[in-house]
């Protein structure tokens, strides 16, 4: 099987598509060529990502509390009526831990990230306010939710979240020397009759959940049962992110040589976001934008997402980490009001159902991109990355340069979404704006060479609203072995569609067609639809 070394780093990116580097602006190699390029691999894609008949996935958050993570908890929360959300947990990491009381840094573990001077001998360091979450949940939350659940189903009250938050191995960097309410819960997902796969996201370190592995390890491992519950965790659970301390390498990798990692190819929006991101999107990054469609007029939770120089002040935080009360974050000025961060966001965004395929296939891509899976051992996990063909789809091609590159095709749509599920922050249903539905009963078919295949989606709004809809090939998840590029630019401005396989195609060649579906609402929302045709 191929090797990947799996890099350690809070939602590490493991891009093993084009070995293109592409620049921005410039046209480094015709698409086809760029294509070409893309590695292949041969073990058999046949795992299968578990939902719920709800078709929701299963998710545990981990977080140091950094304030990007504050921001992601905001955010994202807009959102929480797209997953079954099974815990939520604080835990410590390089950037924040709270001490015990009796130890160094050093006496608890010395193998560490922290680069500050004397950093061994710290007894914490910018120690998180372990209360934010619950209070977040039961004043912000709570008054948002009172609209929120009127607009969608599925939202959790603020008496659930509550009730799943806890407190992880938050004491020093690297620490697993006890469980913990937040490392028992964790266990205990892992180890329930609940068959759906689990997505356990680390926005911080990863000692919290090492914990849980650990004491699973300790409690199973010289017994009869080991087998099968080594089995059961590493077909289970599925990690997004490892870093911020080295309790993954030192203590878990050796001992779950089979467990998987799960990681998108796009990540969301990081520190600097404001002044370099996507182009396209930019401006949604930006202090005029912010003001006007989140932090203000939109109620008490978007009021308090973290923005530069805002007058916020966060709790036991420094002075140089005070970016609400400056222009200065990490040695770049901004604008008042531009985006600080949510560079954890990039691991859950991708688990939320807008109509694309994600799930069943990674070719199909979602808000993250495209997700491979991954062995803690650095093997191919064999989930469903690939195309058939066996080729890793690799990153998007983006339309401004024709490259394919870290590029995000649908991070606009997803930030004007957020927008509109603002507005339902302190709206009833009549006054907001929703999201069109698209339904299709069929989205595989099977066609030869020089074979029209027509398909047809049946688009509907629930506020009535005329809706813009468009089908078009994404060049980085088709097969095709042929030199007919003109099928790179395909489109049709219909929600029905017909496709002509090119004479020269060849079997087991595919491709991925994407329906887009926008609503002209003030506050607009996009779904999709995704079609396979795979060659005969």
């Amino acid at each position: 099987m191929k090797k990947k070394i799996i890099a350690l780093f809070l939602t590490g990116v493991m891009l093993v598509g084009t070995s293109v580097q592409a620049q921005a602006g410039r046209i480094v190699k015709p698409i086809d060529e760029q294509l070409a390029e893309r590695k292949v691999i041969t073990t058999p894609q046949e795992r299968k990502i578990r939902l719920g008949e709800d078709e929701k996935p299963r998710v545990i958050i981990t977080s140091d509390l950094e304030v990007d993570d504050m921001n992601s908890f905001i955010h994202q929360s807009l959102f929480f009526n797209e997953i079954d959300l099974a815990g939520i947990v604080v835990s410590g990491s390089f950037c924040h831990f709270t001490g015990d009381g009796e130890h160094t840094q050093g006496e608890v573990m010395d193998h560490i990230q922290n680069r500050e001077e004397g950093a061994l001998d710290m007894t914490e360091f910018r120690a998180q306010p372990l209360d934010w979450l619950s209070n977040l949940w039961n004043n912000e939350y709570a008054e948002a939710y009172e609209y929120l659940s009127q607009n969608a189903e599925g939202y959790p009250t603020p008496e659930y979240l509550t009730s799943i938050t806890k407190i992880g191995n938050v004491q020093f960097e690297g620490d697993v020397r006890e469980d913990t309410e937040g490392s028992d819960l964790i266990k205990e997902a892992i180890l329930d009759d609940d068959e759906r796969s689990l997505y356990i996201l680390s926005w911080g370190g990863f000692n919290t959940v090492a914990r849980a592995l650990l004491s699973i390890y300790d409690e199973y491992s010289e017994t009869d049962q080991w087998d099968e519950i080594y089995q059961k965790v590493c077909d289970k659970v599925l990690i997004s992110g490892n870093g911020q301390d080295f309790t993954f390498t030192d203590y878990i990798a050796d001992k779950y040589p089979d467990l998987v990692m799960a990681s998108g190819n796009c990540g969301y929006a990081g520190y600097s976001t404001a002044i370099n991101g996507q182009a396209d999107a930019l401006y949604t990054f930006q202090a005029d934008w912010l003001k006007e469609n989140i932090k203000f007029d939109h109620g008490s939770l978007m009021g308090v997402y973290k923005l530069v120089n805002d007058g916020q002040h966060l709790e036991n935080e420094e002075n140089k980490y005070q970016f609400g009360e400056t222009n200065i974050v990490y040695e770049k000025e901004y604008n008042d009001y531009d985006f600080i961060a949510e560079g954890d966001s990039s691991s859950i965004i991708g688990l939320y159902s807008c109509g694309l395929r994600g799930f069943e296939n990674g070719a199909f891509g979602s808000y993250g991109g495209r997700y491979s899976y991954y062995t803690a051992s650095g093997e191919d996990a064999g989930y469903p990355s690939t195309l058939s063909g066996g080729v890793v789809p690799g990153q998007y091609v983006n339309p401004e340069t024709n490259n394919i590159e870290k590029y995000n095709p649908y991070l606009l749509d997803f930030q004007l979404e957020w927008a509109a599920r603002a507005d339902w922050c302190v709206n009833t249903y009549e006054n907001c704006n929703h999201a069109p539905v698209v339904e299709m009963d069929e989205k595989d078919f099977t066609a030869a060479p020089g074979e029209t295949v027509s398909f047809a989606a049946a688009v509907s709004d629930p506020d009535g609203d005329d809706c813009t809809a468009t089908w078009s090939t994404e060049p980085t998840g088709c097969v095709y072995s042929g030199k007919d590029e003109t099928i790179y630019n395909w489109t049709a401005d219909s929600a029905e569609g017909s496709f002509t396989i090119p004479e020269d195609a060849a079997s087991g060649d595919c491709f991925c067609l994407t329906l887009r579906v926008q609503d002209n609402a003030d506050a607009v929302m996009t779904r999709y639809a995704q079609v396979m045709v795979t060659v005969a």
